[in-house]
């Protein structure tokens, strides 16, 4: 593996590492935490510009690492793939968002499709 091929995995796994923890440990905890629904939406926004800030350069580098891999070493199944996965989540995080700020918690729908893809992106960047 390639040292691109490794930090494809490393960012891959930085992201969905981050999507597992603020869906599993940080949502709950809100819940509980601020039960009224217009506390808790104000918390999650805070939170959420807080996690933009660490998440956007996190998926530009993923970008720029995947596009670098694919340059150098062609446009496999597995990276075509990859992109697929990261088109997908392009056009879900913004759907997430604007949910959220609508309510306390986006759709679970959103959550879980989110989720599978985000899963799905973990198993091309180790098979790329």
């Amino acid at each position: 593996m390639s040292l691109f091929s490794h930090l494809n995995v490393l960012l891959v796994g930085a992201w969905f590492g981050m999507y597992l923890f603020t869906t599993f440990v940080v949502s709950p905890a809100f819940a509980q935490l601020f039960p009224d629904a217009a506390i808790r939406s104000a918390h999650r926004q805070v939170l959420g510009r807080q996690y933009a800030r660490v998440n956007g350069p996190l998926t530009l580098a993923l970008l720029l690492t995947l596009l670098a891999l694919s340059l150098t070493q062609g446009f496999s199944a597995a990276r075509l793939t990859q992109w697929g996965l990261l088109l997908s989540l392009s056009l879900l995080i913004p759907l997430h968002v604007r949910a959220a700020s609508r309510r306390a918690a986006p759709p679970r729908w959103i959550t879980h499709v989110t989720l599978l893809v985000g899963l799905g992106l973990c198993g091309a960047a180790v098979v790329a």
